[in-house]
């Protein structure tokens, strides 16, 4: 997460370049790796390879919404990124992997200059998680979870051992995909495919981690009520 130390310098997120995406939401502590071919973003990497290496990751708005100069529209809560790895490949197209920083909020577009887009961005702080009881309801409802997930078990139940409650939070965000087709979501179609990205971008966007904690107890407890109907439908199946 943004530090005093990770924060970009003022002039970075005064012009910080952006690479918006349809389908992924860029969390602190994730590391996002991009197959980058397309001549916008090529040149964008060059950019960030020369001014700091920051790149924004705003999740592209759904069913084609335009801003008012008819630019594809994005979330405007969005991840920060660092480019901690570059491979230049034959072809022409380049290898990248961007680590999530912290969380950004755009203040304006930039005017175009280049092939790709800019923004104004301000860094949004992350305070400590001060709710402690409902901080350990959640932590009860991952346990509950882990024993519920089968092979993914292990994976979720490592989360309790993050020493940070705020990084709990984040990281618990990015099983969220996953948690919703254990229990049952419909991904038979974009829209609802769209939905599981939605979830993880309301957390991204809450305001406090009190919020986003609130956030994430509603949708455990909603998904082992889930899973609870569905164990009981099984033993009376059998």
């Amino acid at each position: 997460m943004l530090t005093a130390r990770s924060t970009p310098l003022p002039e970075v997120l005064a012009a910080l370049p952006i690479f918006p995406l349809p389908n992924v939401v860029l969390l602190p502590g994730m590391v996002l790796p991009l197959n980058v071919f397309e001549p916008r973003y090529l040149q964008l990497v060059d950019h960030a390879l020369n001014e700091g290496q920051h790149i924004g990751v705003p999740l592209l708005r759904p069913r084609g919404e335009r801003t008012a100069d008819r630019r594809p529209a994005f979330e405007p809560v969005f991840g920060l990124g660092k480019l901690v790895f570059h491979l230049r490949m034959p072809d022409g197209r380049r290898l990248i992997r961007l680590e999530g920083l912290g969380r950004v909020q755009l203040v304006r577009e930039l005017p175009m200059t280049n092939l790709f887009r800019q923004v104004e961005a301000a860094a949004l702080p992350e305070p400590p998680v001060f709710d402690k009881s409902t901080l350990l309801l959640l932590r009860s409802q991952i346990e509950r979870l882990a024993r519920l997930s089968g092979d993914d078990g292990d994976a979720l139940g490592s989360l309790l051992a993050l020493p940070d409650p705020r990084i709990l939070l984040y990281a618990l965000t990015a099983f969220l995909p996953s948690l919703e087709l254990m229990g049952g979501h419909d991904v038979a179609s974009a829209a609802a495919r769209r939905e599981l990205v939605d979830l993880q971008q309301q957390s991204l966007a809450a305001d406090t981690p009190e919020d986003r904690l609130g956030f994430l107890v509603d949708r455990t407890a909603t998904l082992l009520r889930r899973l609870g109907e569905a164990t009981e439908a099984s033993i009376l199946l059998n």
